[in-house]
């Protein structure tokens, strides 16, 4: 998820094969054959039958991916190097990818399909899909209950490139927008569980509620305060989401999930006076849960001291 092909690729090759399970040998084999430069790009077998632009903007975006996960140093060269095929797939000269968007959403949507572009991560990503539905929720959260439009999206042709790259074991579960949440639906087992209830719904509600509430403020910020509301509710769930946020943590604000993850957990550890994620596994639930809702309710306290210097947090 930070973008780190190369060292990822390592970590693979190192894996005896043998040892695994055939599920974990197949994701070993197809993450491999993603991040293998000196090799053709695996056919788009997955996608559905759709017109030679769709596959086309697909093979550049997926050549784009994987040339920049695997070298940091690369990207300026693979982002030339997509630009250059927008532009001539796209029938007209483009300054740079965000000049090139909206023209690809155009022929996207031209052609019957959604499309979602922009930066995701240190990335351009990419997605296309076939099918939306529209229903209200409303969801609790710690600080008030919200109520939203929540866009449930399917018939996947492209789920971006953390998607791509980790062959579906990862990636985006939706984002927010002024216009509501909108749900990745084969991101998930069910939506009605707690990973969908807890680690999407409420987590997606908060940034929506936090972007109402404070404006515009730091995408990591954003992730910081919503990953706390899924440490507040999580139970069935709350050593996966304790896992999954330790296991990917830095400190480049640009990556705001892995930079959001560290100070996160951080926090925590401060109220409760232990030192690492071991010993939040061992912390008793209610503990864990009023940790974060002071950690939430502390951090809005500063955002409104951050907006209105005369209030002190």
């Amino acid at each position: 998820m930070r973008g780190q092909g190369g060292a990822a690729r390592s970590t693979l090759q190192s894996i005896d094969p043998a040892a695994l399970d055939a599920k974990d040998r197949t994701f070993r084999d197809c993450a491999l054959s993603r991040l293998d430069v000196t090799a053709p790009l695996p056919p788009l077998s997955e996608v559905p039958a759709v017109n030679s632009f769709v596959r086309d903007l697909l093979t550049l975006y997926r050549t784009y991916w994987r040339a920049s996960a695997l070298d940091g140093t690369s990207r300026p060269a693979a982002e030339k190097r997509l630009v250059a095929g927008l532009g001539k797939l796209l029938g007209r000269p483009v300054a740079d990818v965000p000049a090139a968007e909206p023209l690809i959403a155009a022929r996207l949507k031209a052609a019957g399909l959604f499309s979602q572009e922009g930066r995701t991560g240190v990335f351009h990503d990419l997605m296309i899909w076939s099918r939306e539905t529209q229903q209200i929720e409303t969801v609790a959260l710690p600080e008030g209950g919200n109520a939203t439009q929540v866009n449930y999206l399917d018939g996947f042709i492209s789920r971006g490139w953390s998607s791509y790259l980790s062959c579906n074991r990862t990636g985006t579960g939706g984002w927010t927008t002024g216009a509501g949440l909108f749900v990745i639906v084969p991101s998930y087992d069910s939506l009605t569980d707690e990973n969908f209830r807890v680690n999407f719904l409420a987590h997606e509600s908060q940034h929506y509620a936090d972007k109402k509430r404070f404006g515009d403020i730091p995408s990591w910020r954003l992730e910081y305060r919503a990953k706390l509301v899924e440490v507040a509710y999580a139970e069935t769930t709350i050593g996966k989401v304790l896992d999954n946020f330790a296991s990917n943590q830095g400190d480049d604000p640009a990556d705001p999930h892995s930079y959001a993850n560290k100070r996160m957990l951080k926090a925590l550890e401060d109220r409760l006076g232990v030192t690492s994620v071991v010993e939040l596994h061992a912390t008793p639930l209610d503990r864990l849960h009023a940790a974060a809702v002071a950690a939430l309710t502390a951090d809005s306290a500063a955002l409104d001291a951050e907006r209105h210097p005369s209030r002190k947090p």
